[in-house]
């Protein structure tokens, strides 16, 4: 066990090396023991049935369609797989800013289209954890299913991590300045070093990653999990479009007062257009972001995504997913 760890350690090492160098990462190792697989229909990358892609030409219908999602036990924790309808795009090296940036050069784990959000319920008590989403999805968590953990794979996951940082700092300091009437600079080291302890505990963002044909793999730690992922856990697995190009000023959110912005994704908007989703709902602020979703079965996932009030602010509550208890297919 001891050598499986210490060889463990040198893979992720050896891949965040050569992810800081902008080199392909190695082929994970082969798969181990299965811990559960989950089906999800094909065909119901739309949301809650009205939204439409993006007009851009490098995002079609099927490319953000999960299938399937897995996972299996490795030496030292959990790997995820999630297989998509389509192949998952590759990042070129391709001009996207007027500096000259190549899109490889910023999407180096070998993706830039998706965000799979991991909601994972493990203890199991009905609202014992959070229900509380990642910024810009649009929806909650059901609380018979609140998470205590949450894996976030993204293609700039060092990114997203500060800009999670930042956004929980800036809304905490609202908090304690709505309470207190002032901060201090005391106090805002004090909310940055708690926000620091409390992402760092619940929420991932994967760096060892593996991409093959449709289907795409990444490697959670048991440190993070508290030991191998479970089959009698509650998951909820939200996909969402890469906003890979977002700019992250963590100093202009930090002190920014206005709304939150979304963490790396792609907005929905009323009309077609070509760096959002399209819908066809004029002021509506509560319609998901999230284009596709496994849901229990004895419902759907266009039922579940349109349960939501408007006119109260109740968002949909995203119901998890036991895999123990689906019958496999």
């Amino acid at each position: 066990m001891r050598g499986s760890r210490r060889s463990l350690t040198v893979v992720a090492l050896l891949a965040g090396v050569l992810v800081g160098l902008g080199l392909a990462l190695p082929a994970l190792a082969a798969e181990g023991q299965p811990i559960f697989t989950l089906a999800d229909p094909k065909g119901d990358d739309y949301g809650d049935g009205t939204l439409q892609y993006p007009l851009r030409t490098d995002m079609q219908a099927g490319d953000l369609d999960l299938v399937r999602f897995a996972a299996s036990a490795q030496a030292g924790g959990t790997l995820f797989e999630a297989t998509f309808a389509r192949s998952v795009r590759v990042p070129a090296r391709r001009t996207i800013d007027p500096v000259g940036t190549t899109l490889d050069k910023i999407a180096k784990l070998g993706f830039y289209t998706f965000n799979i959000d991991v909601y994972i319920d493990t203890d199991r008590i009905p609202g014992s954890g959070s229900t509380q989403t990642l910024p810009g999805r649009r929806a909650a968590i059901a609380p018979a299913n609140a998470w205590e953990k949450v894996v976030c794979l993204t293609p700039r996951p060092y990114d997203a991590q500060d800009m999670l940082k930042a956004i929980y700092v800036r809304e905490a300091k609202m908090e304690f300045k709505r309470r207190q009437g002032s901060v201090t600079s005391a106090d805002v080291d004090t909310i940055s070093a708690s926000v620091g302890r409390e992402v760092a505990s619940s929420v991932f963002f994967p760096t060892v990653v593996s991409v093959t044909g449709r289907s795409i793999r990444f490697f959670v730690p048991d440190a993070f999990l508290g030991g191998p992922a479970k089959d009698t856990w509650s998951y909820v697995v939200a996909i969402t479009g890469a906003d890979v190009q977002l700019k992250v000023d963590v100093s202009a959110i930090m002190g920014s007062e206005g709304a939150s912005p979304g963490l790396m994704i792609i907005p929905i908007l009323p009309g077609k257009g070509f760096d959002n989703f399209g819908t066809n709902r004029e002021g509506d602020d509560l319609q998901p972001t999230l284009v596709d979703i496994i849901v229990p079965p004895g419902t759907t996932q266009e039922a579940v995504l349109k349960d939501y009030d408007l006119m109260g602010g109740r968002p949909v509550a995203l119901p998890g997913v036991v895999p123990a208890g689906v019958k496999a297919k």
